[in-house]
């Protein structure tokens, strides 16, 4: 059965990877991104051709409220879009919290509030959002960045109670570790202490993320529901 899906931050290389894992040949994808949208020149290969990607800065009010408002029915929604900035919170700028808590906490809420009405309607419906190890492990420099996710996680179960008895799940899966995106700058000289510090002793790939959200959005995890699922190596141990 084809399916109508929701990806945001469908550009990173976390999106992309989740993109690739749960299309279906006649699905209907709809694929956010802000900038890079022309990683998707190679989507043109996939079964389920029909994908529509939307360029949209959810930073921007009038942006974010454009792109729920064209969603139409949603069977299924992954929140990916995600910003970091480090810094110890006296020296971050003010545009910078701004940023975080725009895209982090802002766009999920309105995503989310979005397509609920529609799966209440069906009576089903999946959304899984992304958090961070940041949320559960504190990390100098991420006050801000981990306490967005705190709320993401947060979020995720007030949903859960919400809506489940309405036949729609909501989970979270929190990345560790992962080589990619914002990481990759700490990865450039500490590579060997972050993957030191899991007891996977190596770093997580796109791909692993990839195979939590896929999980959690099958029928395999339907009785899973208002949980975070860490993808960490075992990263979050210890504080």
């Amino acid at each position: 059965m084809s399916r109508n899906l929701v990806i945001t931050g469908a550009s990173s290389a976390i999106g992309q990877a989740i993109a690739r894992r749960l299309a279906s040949p006649g699905d209907q994808v709809v694929l956010q991104c802000h900038r890079h949208s022309g990683v998707f020149g190679d989507f043109d290969g996939w079964p389920s051709a029909d994908y529509r990607v939307v360029s949209a800065d959810f930073s921007h009010a009038e942006q974010l409220e454009a792109f729920c408002a064209d969603l139409g029915e949603c069977d299924l929604l992954v929140n990916a879009a995600a910003v970091t900035s480090t810094g110890l919170l006296p020296n971050l700028e003010a545009s910078q919290i701004d940023l975080m808590l725009d895209v982090n906490i802002r766009a999920i809420v309105a995503t989310c509030r979005a397509v609920l009405p529609g799966m209440m309607v069906r009576r089903r419906g999946v959304i899984v959002n992304l958090s961070s190890v940041a949320a559960q492990r504190g990390n100098r420099g991420q006050s801000v960045y981990a306490g967005s996710k705190g709320f993401v996680e947060s979020f995720t179960r007030a949903l859960a109670a919400e809506y489940g008895a309405r036949g729609i799940r909501c989970n979270a899966v929190a990345p560790g570790a992962i080589d990619a995106g914002s990481l990759r700058e700490l990865l450039s000289y500490a590579a060997e202490e972050v993957k030191q510090a899991t007891t996977a002793g190596r770093l997580g790939t796109p791909e692993d993320v990839a195979a939590a959200v896929a999980f959690l959005c099958g029928d395999e995890s339907g009785f899973i529901n208002g949980k975070c699922l860490a993808v960490d190596g075992g990263f979050s141990r210890g504080v």
